[in-house]
């Protein structure tokens, strides 16, 4: 036995961020088909394997040079911020022809839905719902994320002992997403996932969606990473 120790991993895209990657996970599966003839041998079902089809995600620290900041240009309500969580998807659309054994795609439309906290601010109005704005995340210096928000919900609470004073901002996208420096969504090519020395992964991959949180406190700092596979998976 030659357990490994789990920080030999390592993930390689090269058309997407893998700086301080630290985890990762592949389901590498497919379809069962049945195919059970009339009076099988023993009475029992008989089976074939399928198209394949495989997905994962790796994770990634954010640096650790953190200047984090969230603006709105038009000032909807941003004032002390202290956490947020941003999700940006991408469609994968098939493109999986006859007499291939794998499944093929292609990228789809793009969005962003997410949200944010404030603390309350005594010198701003609060906020309402179906506000529009341009929403910017800066992470480091390059690092950024540009589009355009509809506020779906806005919840607001307060307490006498001052367990709630918050703002919880909920907001979907509307147009083009600008990234800058950072993980691009629907992007696509070759990937490689170790587990160690020569046990990997390795197959193309297309990028639909990319999760960013943040706290204050720096707590949950990282990118998740999802793909889906665009090919064959190869196994060593």
């Amino acid at each position: 036995m030659a357990e490994i120790a789990g920080n030999s991993g390592s993930v390689t895209y090269a058309a997407g961020y893998t700086t301080n990657a630290h985890a990762w996970r592949i389901t590498d599966g497919g379809v069962v088909w049945d195919r059970t003839p009339f009076g099988p041998t023993g009475n029992a079902r008989v089976r074939a394997f399928g198209v394949a089809d495989w997905s994962g995600e790796y994770r990634c620290w954010l640096p650790g040079t953190l200047n984090t900041d969230l603006t709105l240009a038009g000032g909807f309500y941003s004032t002390n911020a202290h956490s947020y969580s941003i999700t940006v998807t991408s469609e994968d659309l098939p493109t999986t022809p006859f007499g291939v054994d794998y499944v093929t795609r292609i990228a789809g439309l793009n969005e962003a839905s997410g949200s944010y906290a404030c603390y309350i601010d005594s010198g701003v109005a609060l906020p309402q719902r179906g506000s529009t704005d341009t929403l910017t995340l800066t992470l480091d210096v390059g690092l950024t994320y540009s589009f355009n928000i509809l506020v779906e919900s806005v919840d607001v609470g307060v307490a006498a002992d001052g367990g709630e004073r918050e703002i919880t901002v909920n907001f979907q996208s509307t147009g083009d997403i600008t990234e800058g420096a950072v993980p691009i969504i629907s992007t696509t090519g070759a990937a490689t996932f170790v587990a160690q020395g020569a046990r990997q992964y390795s197959g193309t991959i297309l990028v639909t969606s990319i999760g960013i949180s943040m706290t204050a406190e720096r707590d949950a700092a990282e990118y998740t990473i999802g793909f889906v596979g665009d090919g064959d998976l190869v196994a060593a």
